[in-house]
């Protein structure tokens, strides 16, 4: 195990944990055999991790026998192990927010009459990898305050009456339809280790969104699902108990982040990159000697595949997102940016989304000392 050392402390937590441990996670902790069997309900895209938290074979023995384990709150290690497991069944998708893009969107608001519909991600389960520094941080009572690196989503299809709607309360409170197929947005948020005393010494607050109705309004939808997390009634679900005041302020905080990400994948003039570089080391490596090939095996570990999000498009354009002030009196400051909904087409009948960029004002006193901060993809 390698989590003393420092270099893993910024990778993303699917890449960190892995490479602590020189192994996949799950199987590290809880071995190989049983995730081999556990595989196919993990692959399932019409399965929430609820369902097999409580209904896979031994996955809830499981859960039980890591209540116990030192530092877990709230299951927050087997949450993460299911979220880490379900991430390779479906093939690592990772998607890195670049820096330009996380400042952008931090300044931006959702906006609104957005339907629940793009709220979606073009994967049943990706990792979504903010920009750094993200500032944005999560609360664990045991470890302290955290910044969120990312998150795992995983979205699945929940059919009519299915076993959702046994607990009333939530059904009720979120307005849900037993007749209606659900679609649940699963997100574990990940907190870094950096500044802490490993590469394990990290954070997770997990939460599921339950979608029904594309034409639904999306702030409304996350408003709704934050006021049930806030009741007592949360609570009756196996392994999570309500967040107190101060891990709510936090996560709400990445959650909104988060739709932004997810909705910005779904403008028509999406920026996006691949960065194949773990990929690439394993192809370097296969026509190497032994010598040459111990070399480049030591950067294996922290090489990792990705689709960069807002890597070229929202960097070439940075300048234009400043703009001057007509009153030089006027402090520096982000005039916000928003998503919106714009109708086009014979009677207005269809739409696309639209996003309006945010504008820092008076930017040249911003930045006056020291120029404008450029950015460059890894």
């Amino acid at each position: 195990m390698r989590q003393d050392d420092s270099g893993l402390f910024d990778l993303p937590h699917p890449v960190r944990v892995d490479a602590a441990f020189g192994r996949p996670m799950e199987e590290a902790l809880f071995g190989p055999d049983f995730w081999t069997a556990l595989k196919p309900y993990l692959a399932d895209d019409t399965l929430p991790t609820e369902w097999i938290l409580n209904h896979a074979p031994g996955v809830y023995e499981l859960a039980v026998d890591s209540s116990n384990f030192p530092g877990t709150v709230n299951l927050g290690l087997l949450s993460l192990v299911l979220a880490r497991a379900r991430l390779r069944a479906h093939g690592d998708p990772i998607l890195q927010v670049h820096p330009a893009l996380h400042e952008q969107l931090i300044e931006t608001d959702l906006g609104a009459k957005l339907p629940v519909e793009l709220f979606r991600l073009p994967y049943t389960e990706a990792f979504i990898e903010f920009g750094r520094p993200s500032g944005l941080s999560i609360f664990n009572p045991a470890s302290g305050e955290h910044e969120v690196e990312g998150a795992y989503v995983g979205s699945y299809e929940a059919r009519p009456y299915s076993f959702i709607f046994e607990k009333d309360d939530r059904r009720q409170h979120l307005g849900l339809d037993p007749e209606k197929p659900t679609r649940i947005i699963e997100i574990v948020l990940t907190g870094s280790p950096r500044g802490k005393a490993n590469a394990l010494d990290d954070a997770s607050q997990n939460v599921a969104l339950f979608l029904q109705e594309g034409d639904a309004d999306l702030h409304t939808a996350i408003e709704r699902h934050f006021g049930f997390y806030r009741l007592p009634a949360a609570g009756s679900f196996p392994g999570f108990v309500p967040p107190d005041a101060r891990e709510r302020a936090s996560f709400e905080k990445a959650v909104h982040q988060l739709a932004k990400v997810m909705l910005y994948l779904n403008l028509p003039e999406v920026d996006q990159v691949r960065r194949p570089d773990r990929s690439e080391l394993l192809r370097r490596l296969g026509g190497l000697g032994p010598k040459k090939a111990a070399r480049l095996q030591r950067k294996l570990a922290r090489a990792y595949d990705r689709i960069v999000i807002g890597g070229r498009r929202e960097v070439e354009g940075s300048v234009g997102v400043f703009a001057e002030s007509v009153h030089g009196s006027v402090r520096p400051h982000w005039r916000r940016g928003h998503f919106r909904r714009i109708r086009f087409g014979e009677g207005l009948a269809e739409s696309r989304l639209g996003w309006i960029r945010p504008v820092l004002v008076n930017a040249a006193e911003a930045f006056a000392p020291v120029g404008v901060k450029g950015y460059e993809v890894r």
